[in-house]
């Protein structure tokens, strides 16, 4: 059997039997009156000069132009065979190819509502939490490791604390984190204290050495100068990233739409397995 696949005599009864179907199609077609006519519009030949020009920065010559024009009627001509044939149906990849351009349709449609003012500001009141901003922190921290401190690092807590409530400069150990942070976000500072530190800033009272707070790293002695509370900020601020939220809210919203309409039209049998 192996022999007979391998003979040129097989392949070549192979290729006229493929063609003898596809053959048949087209005689099919012809006889039931379908129209075999292809159009390629003066619009898709601009297309085609446009697309050509923008890749190679100049126009098609004559011969470049029609070699497009003999490209695309065959590709038409390859897929109405090919959809006559039925070679796309239960194709995992043009079904999926079919939804996602019904689906840039369905967007397309959403995109074309420009929101006003009062809609924005309406939006960004129902969603304030997602753009408030965060408390903002200005402080100076004095690090103590435990690592290298005495067999009491307690006392030394406390010591270094009432040094530095005496006026003393700090005399903490070195470490990743700088010293003084400036108008520092919340998240930012969870991030390199760890989750829950600016919380616990909102603790201390401002202008005066306070503590330990602990975190990851070890302790850390605090003088908080000034603390900045979050807030809404004003629609014209960050109107572009609200307008793009905006957008793709009502995007969603429509594909919804469209789905829960284009269900309503079909009844759907789910065989679920027995076991």
């Amino acid at each position: 059997m192996t022999k007979i696949i391998r003979e040129p005599l097989f392949h070549f009864l192979l290729i006229g039997a493929a063609l003898f179907v596809i053959f048949g199609f087209v005689d099919e077609r012809k006889a039931g009156g379908v129209n075999d006519q292809i159009v390629v519009s003066a619009g898709r030949i601009q297309q085609f000069e446009n697309i050509f020009a923008k890749t190679w920065h100049r126009p098609p010559t004559a011969d470049e132009l029609k070699g497009l024009i003999d490209d695309f009627v065959l590709e038409e001509i390859y897929y109405r065979q090919a959809v006559a044939m039925g070679i796309d149906r239960d194709d995992t990849v043009i079904r999926r190819r079919m939804r996602q351009k019904f689906e840039f349709l369905t967007d397309d449609m959403a995109a074309t509502n420009s929101p006003s003012d009062e809609a924005l500001a309406a939006y960004l009141a129902a969603n304030a939490d997602e753009y408030i901003r965060d408390n903002t922190y200005t402080f100076e921290q004095v690090y103590i490791n435990p690592d290298r401190s005495s067999t009491d690092p307690d006392r030394k807590v406390a010591e270094q604390l009432a040094a530095l409530q005496a006026g003393a400069p700090p005399t903490g150990n070195s470490g990743l984190l700088p010293a003084y942070f400036d108008a520092v976000p919340a998240r930012l500072i969870d991030s390199s204290f760890g989750t829950g530190f600016s919380s616990r800033l909102d603790t201390l009272s401002a202008g005066t050495w306070q503590g330990p707070i602990e975190s990851g790293l070890g302790q850390h002695l605090i003088r908080v100068d000034s603390r900045t509370e979050g807030a809404l900020p004003d629609l014209a601020d960050i109107r572009p990233i609200v307008e793009r939220e905006w957008a793709n809210d009502k995007r969603l919203e429509t594909r919804q739409q469209i789905n829960e309409k284009l269900l309503s039209n079909y009844e759907v049998v789910i065989a679920w397995p027995t076991e």
